[in-house]
C-alpha cells in the first residue's frame, strides 16, 4: 500500500473502532463487543497479510511487473460478493412495499453458492498480468465483472447446473 492509502485505512481502522465502542458505551452488550472486535481484528490482519498494513511502502518497479495473484483474487472475490448482496437488496426493495419480507435465506444462498461463480472468473483471469498499483480503466472493468458476476449469479448458476444436467443425461 502506498503512504496515502494505509493512511486513509488507518484512518478508518479508528473510526470504526471508535464506532464499536461508542455503540457499546450506548448498550452494554457484551457478544455483540466481542464479535464487532472480532471482525475488526480479522479485517486488519486480512489487510497485513495481503498487503502488508500498516507498512507504507512504495516500489518502482524495473523490468516485468510481478503480480501476486491472491490479493487481486481476494478484491475480485470482494467485488462479486457485493454484487451478490446488492442483488439481494434489489430483489427485496423491487417488490412492492406491503410484500416486502427480508428473509435471511434468501439473503444468505448467495454466500454459499459464492466459490462456484468465483472459480471461472478467477481461472479466467488467472494469466491476466494485472497490476493493483496502476488502476486505469481496463483494471476497473475486471472488478465490475466480478460484481456483474456476483449481481447475476442466480442466471449464471441455472446456466451452469442445466449444462451439467444436460451432459448427465446424454450420457446416462
Amino acid at each position: 500500500m502506498n503512504p496515502a492509502e494505509t493512511a486513509v485505512v488507518g484512518l478508518l481502522s479508528f473510526v470504526l473502532l471508535a464506532l464499536i465502542v461508542w455503540r457499546y458505551i450506548r448498550s452494554p452488550h457484551w457478544p455483540s463487543l466481542v464479535l464487532n472486535l472480532a471482525g475488526l481484528f480479522l479485517y486488519l490482519f486480512l489487510l497485513r497479510l495481503l498487503f502488508g498494513f500498516p507498512t507504507p511502502h512504495v516500489e518502482i518497479a524495473k523490468g516485468p511487473a510481478h503480480t501476486n495473484f491472491l490479493p487481486i483474487a481476494f478484491a475480485m472475490f470482494t467485488c462479486m460478493v457485493l454484487g451478490m448482496a446488492s442483488e439481494a437488496l434489489y430483489q427485496y426493495f423491487d417488490a412492492p412495499a406491503d410484500k416486502r419480507r427480508f428473509d435471511i435465506g434468501t439473503f444468505v444462498k448467495p454466500f454459499l453458492v459464492s466459490p462456484l461463480v468465483f472459480m471461472p472468473l478467477a481461472a479466467s483471469l488467472e494469466n491476466a498480468n494485472l497490476d493493483l498499483s496502476q488502476f486505469d480503466a481496463p483494471r476497473l472493468m475486471v472488478f465490475l465483472v466480478a460484481f456483474e458476476n456476483g449481481f447475476l449469479w442466480r442466471g449464471y448458476f441455472s446456466r451452469k447446473l442445466a449444462e451439467s444436467t444436460r451432459g448427465s443425461v446424454s450420457t446416462g
